[in-house]
């Protein structure tokens, strides 16, 4: 199961006051690109927290970050802005935007965007959200000739441009060109679409992100299997109500919780052969089958069981020979 988990601002109000969205009226978010910005006080809370990690102490020596790690808004405001605004983050398949038309939309944060196939075939990405009041574009996945805003129908082409303005005949100085949506920098990479909320210009060289996302691990993956040879079957989206490192935490404990919270799962492997590989931005969990019988009982684990992680927090389960699970 490929593991792509959409963060969101986490504090017990927006938890407890969280509704479905009405796309029927207008959700306030600013057209422009959003980096978190943090007041003075904020920052210099934040940055005392993460003065309180020290990367240099030996992993035997290593203990649980402090709980405001885990609690703290201006914490995670900053882990935001630092991690996942300024790196390329998975957020999709290449097969579900396989024809032109074809869309997906995603939420990074406290950023709306939508990935689309223009007419031209190439991949695209924006700020889903009208230039006119910000009201959210497009919702879930599916298959469009152009994007309308369901509050005053403004129109946009697969490409961004804004095609139609309604009602607008008496305004002054009005120019199409400069009000088309906000592109976003989107690569792709085996299977996976990847987008970078950054502010830099630069032009987008696939195999350059594959480094910056995987570093020395590209031919690693690509040779166990995950590549673009894969088909998309599902989505499937969940609510976990917890900060996003907790559920990493427990991704990463390299079997430690299996015997005891999936009991199923761990009598059709051999713990004992578990091991973890760690490399600069990938962490590759690995674990063989158990006994035949066991094999015969759980087919979805085949031979051999292989967890990779992608920092910050994207997922990868392969199941040899039979599943890819993000």
């Amino acid at each position: 199961m490929a593991m792509n988990m959409q963060v969101t601002p986490f504090n017990i109000p927006n938890l407890q006051k969280r509704q479905p969205q009405n796309l029927n009226f207008p959700n306030k978010h600013s057209s422009k690109p959003i980096c978190c910005s943090l007041s003075s006080s904020d920052m210099v809370v934040s940055q005392k927290l993460a003065q309180q990690f020290n990367p240099n102490i030996p992993i035997e020596k290593a203990v649980t970050p402090p709980s405001s790690w885990y609690i703290d808004p201006s914490f995670f405001h900053l882990e935001l802005d630092r991690v996942f605004y300024r790196g390329w983050q998975a957020v999709g398949s290449m097969e579900q935007i396989k024809n032109p038309g074809e869309f997906f939309t995603g939420r990074l944060g406290d950023v709306e965007f939508v990935v689309c196939r223009d007419d031209s075939g190439n991949v695209r990405a924006f700020y889903n959200v009208c230039r006119h009041h910000a009201s959210i574009l497009a919702s879930g996945s599916g298959q469009k000739s152009c994007f309308v805003c369901p509050y005053h129908g403004w129109t946009y082409g697969l490409n961004g441009n804004l095609l139609k303005a309604t009602r607008i005949s008496g305004m002054r100085d009005f120019n199409v060109n400069d009000f088309g949506l906000i592109p976003i920098k989107v690569a792709t990479w085996g299977p996976f679409v990847l987008l970078n909320f950054g502010k830099e210009k630069e032009e987008v060289d696939n195999h350059n992100v594959a480094e910056e996302w995987l570093g020395s691990c590209t031919e690693l993956l690509s040779t166990n299997g995950v590549d673009s040879s894969l088909s998309y079957v599902c989505r499937r989206e969940y609510t976990i109500e917890c900060n996003w490192k907790v559920f990493c935490d427990n991704y990463l404990d390299g079997g430690y919780h299996v015997p005891y919270a999936h009991k199923d799962l761990a009598s059709g492997l051999n713990l004992d052969s578990y091991s973890t590989k760690l490399f600069e931005r990938v962490s590759i969990q690995s674990c063989e089958g158990g006994s035949e019988k066991s094999k015969e009982n759980n087919d979805r684990l085949g031979r051999k069981a292989i967890y990779a992680f992608i920092y910050p927090n994207f997922m990868i389960n392969r199941f040899f020979l039979f599943y890819l699970e993000t």
